[in-house]
Order: structure tokens, then sequence, then C-alpha cells
């Protein structure tokens, strides 16, 4: 389903903030690093050369299904001094895994081999390079221009899960190795780990044998199939708005929605099928629901909502302000006759209200040149009447 979503590669152990090294809509972001998508089989391939020691950590193959939506597992990738391989694989039972073993160059002539056991020293062979072709249902390869080689498991049981080891024998008695581990599911699989953003939504699929066609299928949340409590099932596909759930026999998948996620719904779930009421086969997935775009957006509406705020408390004063000086100017205009006004107050002149009249305009050529947007208290006309006045020096503060 999805076939013709973009695929992406990305590091960090915390899928919600893992850096973006190489998607499908640019597949080969340098030499080091390049990625492509088969959508036939249904499988995109990241390919890492040159690696180093630092180069250790944990990974994600990634499927954006829209913005701020994805699915997807995490990787742990170990570059040691001698051996490396894939640190978890898991396949449903009756498929076939392909192991790819790395190894340093001065390791090409000795022989590799494949054992099974959690203890290395102690762990049993199964495959050497130097006999290939044990059995039919295990192969191994061995490409020295590569310096990689390869192990085959064909018809998996559940009896084949466990601890497996690439190793390398330098000598009689000495060996380098590293371990992986192989998940063998009951005829159900699906994803390992899904996060999404909270209020965002995400669509689970479930895969299964064709042998449970025509079981019911459900989905359910809890660390243990046994006790996970049942949310929705295919006899009953809509329990509520928030999960949904649909199957398709032809291509042996259910799929499972969930939308409006919030915090809460973290946590382990299953997708099961049913054989009988006392009977069940499933695997088990972890969804992460994180905080992602909704902080984002509350602290933009925080910062547009302090900006608006501000703006309008300057208009209020701005406003304020307007209208403070206009009844000023209106007192002004309806009371001629003040008993003292100061004009020009850069010079330390004081003009006093006397009766009497004068003639002249020394006062005015002030008044017109520091005021010139108001109207002046002194027109310069000829024909009116003046107050005398008298031009006080202030030597210094009243």
């Amino acid at each position: 389903m999805y076939q013709h979503q973009e695929k992406y590669w990305c590091r960090g152990s915390d899928w919600s903030s893992c850096t973006p090294i190489v998607r499908t809509n640019s597949p080969k972001k340098s030499a080091e690093v390049s990625i492509r998508d088969d959508p036939g089989q249904r499988l995109f391939t990241v390919i890492m050369n040159n690696l180093k020691i630092v180069d250790s950590g944990y990974y994600w193959c990634g499927v954006e299904i829209s913005r701020g939506s994805a699915v997807g597992t995490r990787v742990s990738l170990s570059v040691t001094e001698g051996v490396s391989t894939l640190n978890t694989v898991t396949v449903e039972r009756g498929g076939s895994v392909t192991i790819p073993c790395f190894y340093d160059n001065e390791y090409r002539q000795q022989v590799k081999y494949w054992c099974k056991g959690s203890d290395w020293s102690s762990c049993t062979p199964i495959v050497h390079t130097e006999s290939p072709n044990k059995s039919g249902e295990v192969l191994i390869r061995n490409d020295p221009g590569q310096r990689l080689f390869t192990v085959i498991m064909n018809n998996l049981k559940i009896v084949d899960s466990g601890y497996y080891w690439c190793g390398v024998e330098i000598s009689r008695g000495s060996a380098v190795g590293t371990r992986v581990s192989l998940s063998v599911t009951e005829g159900v699989f699906t994803l390992n780990t899904v996060t999404v953003e909270r209020g965002g939504s995400v669509t689970i699929p479930c895969f299964y044998d064709n042998k449970y066609r025509q079981y019911v299928k459900y989905w359910c949340k809890g660390s243990d199939l046994s006790s996970c409590t049942p949310i929705i099932r295919t006899d009953s596909p809509k329990m509520k708005d928030e999960v949904s759930i649909t199957n398709d026999p032809v291509k042996r998948v259910f799929n499972v929605t969930m939308n409006n996620l919030t915090a809460v719904d973290s946590g382990y779930y299953w997708c099961g099928v049913e054989i009988n009421r006392s009977s069940a086969v499933g695997t088990r997935v972890y969804l992460s629901v994180t905080e992602g775009w909704i902080i984002e957006k509350q602290s933009l509406f925080l910062y547009v909502g302090l900006g608006l705020s501000v703006l309008l408390l300057i208009i209020i004063i701005i406003t304020w302000k307007v209208c403070d000086k206009h009844k000023k100017k209106r007192a002004m205009n309806q009371n001629p006759g003040s008993t003292e006004l100061t004009l020009n107050p850069d010079h330390e002149f004081a003009v006093i209200d006397r009766t009497g009249i004068i003639k002249g305009n020394p006062l005015e050529q002030q008044v017109s040149s520091r005021c010139s947007s108001h109207h002046s208290v002194v027109s310069s006309s000829k024909s009116v009447v003046y107050s005398s006045f008298t031009l006080k020096h202030i030597e210094g503060p009243p």
C-alpha cells in the first residue's frame, strides 16, 4: 500500500528527531550513501559505502505517508574492526531471509561461518565457507571482492528464532564476529515501530499467511497478546470514529487506521488473528505519539498573540495622546485670555498678560517658527488689537 509513497533513511535513536540522510526523491545524497526503491518487490534498499567506526548507531527505514505522518522501523548498525551485520531481522514463518556479513580486508582469505547461540564461545556451527552447502535450508556464499559473505536461510520455522553469529576464523581457537537476532513470526507480521505526531493519523498494515484468510482479524493494546485489550475486529469493523479496520484477503493484509492520536495512545499493540476462542496468533508493534508540530503551532499562536497585544496597546496610547492634544487645543481656543502662556520654551522668556494695546510682530515670529502645526496665539494681521505684554529675561530657575 506504500508503493507510491516517498521512502527515506535517517539517523538517530528517536524517529521524531532523526537526521535525514537520503530520500527516494533525491536518491544519491553522496557517494557514501544511496537509496533505491523497487515498488514491484515492495522493497527499498539503502547502500552505505566506506563505513567507519563513527557510522555506528541507530538508523531508520521510513515511509512518509503525509506531511508529519510516517511509518518505519529502526536498525542498529555496528561498525567493528572485524565483522559487522544487521542487529535484528524479522521474517514470517515459512519464508526466507538473507543475512549480509561484512568483514575487514585483512580477513579475505580466512574461513567464514554461521553459528547459533547467545554466546559466541559456545554457539553451534551451522555452515562454513569451506563446506558451503551443508543443507538446502542454510546456504553461505563468500564474495572477497565486496568483503562480504552472505547467509541464506529458507523455510524458516518458529524454532529457528534466536541469536546467530557471523564469524571469521582467524586461527584454530581464535575468531572474530558479531551477533544478530532472528525472529520468526507465526504467520502474522507488521512494522516494529511506528511514530506519528499528536493529532495526526496512522495506518498500520498487518500481513498474514494464506491459511488465515478466513479467520477474524483484530487489533488490541497491551504488552502481551494473551492479555491485550481488544479495540476493534473485522467482524465489528468500526467501534468508534478514532479507530477503523479493513481487510483485503487477496493481498493477505488487514489495515488498522487510528485518527486524532494523543500521548495516551502510545504503547504496544498487536495485529492478531483469532484461530478459535482460546487460540490466536499475532505480532507486536510499538506506537509512539510525539508532540511534533502542535507545540510549534502553539508557540506560533503565542508569539502572534503577544505581537497583536503590543500593537493594540501602541494604538491605544497614540489615540489617547491625539485625543488629549485636541482637548488641550480646544480649551486654548475657548479661553484666549488665559493669564499666562509660555511661548518658545527653548528661550528663557516669560509672557505675562496685561491690559493695554501694542502693535508689532517680534513675538509672532517665535510662535510661527516653533509651533507651525498649530494655530498661532498671535495673529499677523495689523488690524488686530493685542494685549500688552512684557518680555522678562529669566536668569535661572525660579
